[in-house]
């Protein structure tokens, strides 16, 4: 991922942690971003929470959380695994290529740290609607003896040993986005809950990654998949755990840049 990235988004929280506080209206703007949790609502707390991944609290006394503080479906760190489906090598007709996208979805994961939570619920805390913003990594684990090249604008696989004079020990290709989810929330996630949703992925990086035997590393970056990365999303919340399982429609590679393909994702929350 980009440097510049990381630097704005820095920023963007450090502007978020400035500490400042009204105590007429109990409205608190800190490290953990702006919470209404406080302000009365006909006496129950504000439908509205607002919260950053780590929380500095000094009333009543001094605390120190890292996680959401929202009440959201949307977890603070997410794991799962990838795998590929509806596979079509049609831009390849005739270059005898095989399937080389056949990747190892045990070994293929998806990670994602969700930095910001939004919510917003009905009086009972019974529904309501939480919106995300973080960053999500794909990784697709090649055959150890595979990797990705671009030829011409085309997505190529080509044989490591053959090409570079030596054995690999991992190959994969990764995806990383920014990553926006939201989410309809169907009862209380601090119990139980269930929702279901959909996300966008904004890719700001792609490369493979080969470690050969030895230590060696080599990476190449900027592959020509869609910008654009989107899917729906059903999950069962569990107080501080979730469990959940996305499908993504979008094509993984632009038209006639690489093969067809599309993701299924099963994985849990925290």
């Amino acid at each position: 991922m980009k440097p510049t990235f990381f630097r704005t988004l820095l920023l963007s929280l450090v502007l978020v942690s400035g500490a400042v506080s009204t105590a007429h209206a109990q409205l608190s703007i800190g490290i953990n971003g702006v919470e209404f949790g406080e302000v009365p609502y006909e006496g129950k707390k504000s439908p509205v929470q607002f919260s950053t991944i780590v929380g500095v609290r000094t009333k009543p006394n001094p605390t120190f959380t890292v996680g959401r503080l929202s009440l959201s479906t949307i977890p603070t760190f997410e794991i799962g695994s990838n795998v590929l489906s509806n596979l079509d090598y049609a831009p390849y007709a005739g270059a005898g290529v095989g399937d080389f996208l056949d990747i190892n979805s045990w070994k293929s994961t998806q990670v994602t740290i969700n930095l910001l939570h939004f919510a917003t619920y009905n009086r009972q805390h019974k529904f309501g609607v939480t919106i995300g913003l973080g960053i999500r990594s794909n990784d697709y684990r090649l055959d150890s003896s595979l990797s990705l090249a671009k030829t011409d604008g085309l997505i190529m696989p080509y044989n490591i040993s053959e090409t570079v004079g030596r054995s690999a020990k991992k190959s994969k290709f990764n995806i990383a986005s920014l990553h926006l989810p939201v989410e309809l929330m169907f009862g209380n996630p601090r119990k139980f809950a269930f929702s279901v949703g959909g996300y966008v992925d904004m890719v700001m990086n792609s490369h493979t990654k080969i470690k050969y035997y030895g230590g060696k590393k080599d990476k190449v970056h900027n592959y020509p998949v869609n910008f654009i990365q989107a899917g729906a999303t059903a999950r069962l919340s569990f107080s501080w755990i979730s469990i959940y399982a996305s499908y993504q429609p979008t094509q993984l590679f632009k038209r006639g840049r690489g093969p067809e393909a599309q993701q299924w994702t099963i994985g849990i929350g925290f």
